[in-house]
C-alpha cells in the first residue's frame, strides 16, 4: 500500500508509558520527575502544559494489548483508546484523524509500536489518501452526507458507515473499487428490505453440507447492494443449525434470495422476510 508523504505534519508519537516511561519529557528537554508522572498515570487528566506531548500523540498504559491506550486530544486531555472491536484492540478515532489526509501515514509509527495485530480499526476521513489510492475519490454526493469510512488492517477491510439509517458494508482491499462503495451507497438510499434464512443440518444434510458441498469455506453471491450478517449459529462436530439476515435494496431482493438457493443447493432453508415496525 503507498504512503503519500505528510506536508508540514507531525507523526503521532508513541509513549510507552510501562517500559519506556522516561521518552516522555518536558518541552525544555528536561526529564518528568517520578512524583510528577506517578501523579498523572493515577490521574490521567490533562497533560501539563511544559510537557512535549502534542494533539494526537497516544500514551499508552498497558501490558498487552492497548485496553490502557490513550490518545491527546487538542485541548490536552486524554481520551481512553475507544476499541470499537470490543476485544481490546486499539481503534484510531476520528477525533484524531479527523484534521489529517493520510492517517495510516500519520499512525504509522503507533501501528508498529503497538503491533498491527492489535489494531483493528482507523477511521478515516474521506478524502484520505490510502481511500483515493486504493478505492478511488470519493463523489461529492458521498462527501456531503454523514458516511464513515473505516479501516481495519488486519482483515485489510474498508467499512464504510451510514449511521442515519444504519447502514454498512465492508470493502475489501484490491478487489473492490469507488464504483462498488457508489453503486451500494446509491442502493442503500433507496427502499429497503431484509430477510432471514434459518437452517438446521444434521446427519445425511450435514454430511452434504460440509463435506460434500463444503458450504462452510464458501461465502454467499449476493447482488452487490445486498449485505449479510450472521444470526445464531450453533456449530458441532455433526450438526449446525443456525440464521443468517439479509439486508439490501428492495429492487434487487428476488436475485437475492435466489442466490441463497442457489447457494444451499438441494438442501432445506426456511426464509422469512423481515418487515419494518
Amino acid at each position: 500500500m503507498a504512503l503519500t508523504s505528510i506536508s508540514n505534519e507531525q507523526p503521532a508519537r508513541y509513549f510507552d508509558l510501562v517500559h519506556k516511561s522516561e521518552t516522555l519529557k518536558q518541552k525544555n528537554g528536561l526529564s518528568i520527575s517520578d512524583a510528577a508522572l506517578k501523579d498523572f498515570s493515577e490521574s490521567r487528566t490533562a497533560i501539563p502544559t511544559d510537557w512535549d506531548v502534542s494533539f494526537g500523540d497516544v500514551l499508552n498504559w498497558s501490558k498487552d494489548r492497548p485496553t490502557e491506550a490513550y490518545f491527546v486530544l487538542e485541548d490536552r486531555t486524554l481520551l481512553k483508546n475507544p476499541d470499537r472491536s470490543g476485544s481490546g484492540y486499539l481503534t484510531i478515532p476520528f477525533n484524531v484523524t479527523k484534521n489529517t489526509r493520510n492517517a495510516l501515514l500519520k499512525y504509522q509509527h503507533i501501528i508498529e509500536s503497538i503491533g498491527k495485530d492489535n489494531v483493528s480499526t482507523i477511521e478515516m476521513h474521506p478524502e484520505d489518501v490510502f481511500i483515493k489510492e486504493n478505492w478511488g475519490e470519493v463523489p461529492h454526493e458521498i462527501l456531503s452526507s454523514t458516511v464513515q469510512f473505516n479501516y481495519n488492517p488486519i482483515e485489510e477491510i474498508l467499512y464504510v458507515d451510514l449511521p442515519h439509517i444504519s447502514k454498512s458494508k465492508a470493502f475489501k482491499l484490491g478487489s473492490t473499487t469507488m464504483n462498488n462503495i457508489q453503486i451500494w451507497f446509491t442502493s442503500a438510499m433507496e427502499d429497503q428490505a431484509s430477510f432471514r434464512i434459518k437452517y438446521n443440518f444434521s446427519g445425511p444434510q450435514f454430511h452434504k453440507y460440509h463435506d460434500i458441498y463444503k458450504l462452510h469455506h464458501l461465502n454467499f453471491s449476493l447482488p452487490q447492494t445486498w449485505s449479510v450478517e450472521p444470526g445464531t449459529t450453533d456449530i458441532g462436530h455433526d450438526h449446525c443449525h443456525g440464521e443468517w439476515i439479509f439486508h439490501g435494496d428492495r429492487k434487487h431482493l428476488h436475485e437475492a434470495k435466489k442466490s441463497i438457493h442457489d447457494f444451499y443447493k438441494d438442501l432445506p432453508v426456511t426464509i422469512e422476510d423481515i418487515h419494518k415496525k
